[in-house]
């Protein structure tokens, strides 16, 4: 699947939001010991990377006509 320019810098934009949203619960989780602020990070990471799939499905179905 080939991707343009928009959409690549989109997919990175949403793993670095991603990554600092789990890194952000890590941190938490160490400092409080509770496994909730972990489950916080990759939750909250989901909010940025799961738009961006939906994204990237709805153009290519667009682009297959269906």
């Amino acid at each position: 699947m080939n991707l343009t320019s928009r959409q690549q810098k989109a997919f990175f934009l949403a793993a670095m939001a991603e990554g600092a949203c789990i890194l952000a619960g890590l941190a938490g989780y160490i400092m409080t010991d509770k496994l909730v602020w972990m489950a916080i990070g990759v939750v909250g990471g989901f909010g940025f990377s799961l738009p961006a799939i939906i994204e990237l499905v709805r153009a290519s179905k667009e682009r297959n006509g269906a």
